[in-house]
């Protein structure tokens, strides 16, 4: 696998081969070709470089469009482009055999493969218990991966955008996301389907990463943006195509998330569509794997659920992962059962080229998760795993907005329950989200900034705190912070215990009026970071 840069650099290269413009000159108009949508499959049709493009695909070349060239030449034939990949040089079309023919047959077409469609396999997670979830449910599956202790000092993925691939989103509608609209932070959403559907799926696995409802349901990235993709049609009599999974990670990707969530994934599909065989688990075949190294490349963290399509044994059942867990950059996410044994349904590894997967297990059964009609319920399956890990990604982001998604990786693995002896049914362990959060605090430290730096302040979520994050430099030690009203007057003051690296300074604004205030902030070794904060009630 390619070495993924850290998410300030964002770099890409894109799977291409080289064609010359001689070669395009060469051909002669053809004329259009009828295609019949009752005789007409579906189909990516990949192409090669754009006509500008001597050598393969560079970084930049991914955020440009299709090749306007490329896509006359196939209107001409008679084909209606659907999905547009940038990353990939790829339109999804329906194409007749005839047609299909033609098109393979242009200079500029890699080759044409069938779109995956998943046929949903029985339920994609538990029935719910009736009853909903005991105040402050979340607190059992979170105290079983330790992710209870960052939420105590503060972090809540708050600065990072976090987006979903998944299905219906209900609106965010739900109580549980009433914090979303109150603070601006529901970035967007977005249908990429075909229809009109119901459930709940996609507002559920939300909840178990970003809702926030003390009492009932907190989630590690409560303070997070939010953003949601619906790319799975879950109705039976439509069909959940991997284009709207490419198209909906590239949209995310342009909306600056810093990680996704895809609690989704494929295997085998309706009759007649090209399913997927085990052996083709190998990091590279299907395109909504690729697509999630394409993310990655770009400095995109993608949590992915590893499939409820577990047994015993392989001959049993499905077994593996799905994809796109088997991707080589992906975080795939097993479930464990509240008494910490694997539970039945969770997918195992290895890939087909030998990798471990999954990566980490988290509680995936029994876990309390926004439900129809304002309420809440417990549910099961790998889709409820991952958000739980998506969750504390932000909060590692959070804490170090420097890390890559490998290294993000990597920080959850070898600080799992079993990362001396990783294996395909657990991969590296249990997630210890305290672990991993210290330890994505101790390299922002080792690389703290020259300067005293200060990132927008936030009020607190459950007290009357003003929180102002500050990047130290090396050898700090304490701070002074000091709130003034426009004409001068200090109205609060108090010295906080600090370090190199990120700090979070919390003053109490309970009885100030609302407002416009400046703050200063002053360590002991002299730095100063001045700012000004808007104070409501």
């Amino acid at each position: 696998m390619s070495q993924v840069p850290a998410r300030s650099a964002r770099t890409l290269c894109l799977l291409a081969i080289a064609v010359s413009v001689g070669a395009l000159c060469t051909v002669q108009p053809a004329k259009a070709l009828s295609v019949d949508s009752t005789s007409a499959d579906k189909y990516w049709i990949l192409l090669t470089n754009r006509p500008s493009e001597a050598a393969p695909a560079r970084a930049s070349s991914s955020a440009r469009p299709v090749a306007p060239a490329f896509l006359d030449r196939l209107r001409a034939l008679g084909v209606r482009p659907l999905v547009r990949s940038r990353w990939l040089h790829a339109v999804s079309a329906w194409l007749s055999p005839d047609t299909r023919a033609a098109v393979a047959a242009l200079p500029f077409v890699q080759k044409t493969r069938p779109v995956a469609s998943l046929r949903p396999l029985g339920h994609s997670f538990g029935a719910p218990d009736p009853s909903p979830p005991a105040p402050g449910a979340a607190a059992g599956p979170l105290s079983r991966i330790n992710a209870l202790s960052p939420l105590a000092r503060g972090l809540n993925g708050r600065g990072v955008d976090v987006g979903f691939l998944d299905a219906n989103y209900a609106g965010l509608r739900h109580p549980v996301f009433s914090h979303l609209r109150a603070n601006d932070r529901l970035g967007g959403l977005r249908d990429v389907t075909a229809g009109q559907q119901g459930g709940t799926h996609g507002a559920s696995v939300v909840s178990v990463a970003a809702g926030y409802d003390p009492g009932s349901l907190v989630g590690p990235a409560h303070g997070a943006t939010v953003w949601g993709a619906t790319t799975e049609f879950t109705q039976y009599e439509r069909n959940v195509e991997e284009d709207n999974f490419v198209a909906g990670l590239e949209w995310l990707t342009r909306q600056g998330v810093d990680v996704v969530n895809a609690s989704i994934g494929y295997t085998r599909f309706d009759d007649g569509q090209r399913s997927y065989s085990p052996d083709d688990l190998d990091g590279d075949t299907a395109l909504t794997t690729r697509a999630v190294d394409e993310a990655a490349r770009q400095g995109v963290t993608v949590v992915v659920s590893a499939g409820n399509s577990g047994c015993d044994a392989p001959k049993g059942c499905w077994f593996y992962v799905n994809t796109p867990a088997d991707a080589d950059s992906a975080i795939a996410v097993g479930a464990i059962a509240p008494d910490s044994s694997v539970a039945t349904f969770s997918a195992r590894g290895p890939t087909a080229d030998g990798r471990r997967k999954p990566d980490v297990v988290v509680q995936g059964e029994k876990v309390p998760a926004a439900w129809e009609n304002d309420q809440y319920a417990r549910v099961s399956g790998t889709s409820f795993a991952s958000p739980q890990v998506t969750g504390i990604v932000a909060q590692m982001l959070q804490i170090n907005p420097t890390l890559g998604p490998i290294q993000v990786r990597t920080l959850l693995r070898t600080t799992a329950s079993q990362a001396h002896a990783p294996d395909t049914t657990r991969g590296w362990g249990i997630v210890n989200a305290e672990a991993a959060v210290r330890h994505a605090e101790w390299q922002a430290r080792r690389t703290a900034p020259p300067t005293l730096e200060a990132s927008t302040p936030y009020r607190a979520t459950d007290d009357s705190s003003l929180i102002i994050p500050v990047s130290a430099p090396a050898h700090t030690t304490t701070f002074r912070l000091a709130l003034h009203t426009p004409l001068g007057r200090r109205v609060r003051h108090v010295e906080r215990a600090g370090h190199p690296g990120p700090n979070r300074l919390a003053v109490d604004v309970d009885g100030l009026p609302p407002g416009l205030y400046r703050y200063v902030v002053t360590s002991d070794q002299g730095r100063r970071a001045v700012g000004r904060v808007t104070i409501s009630k």
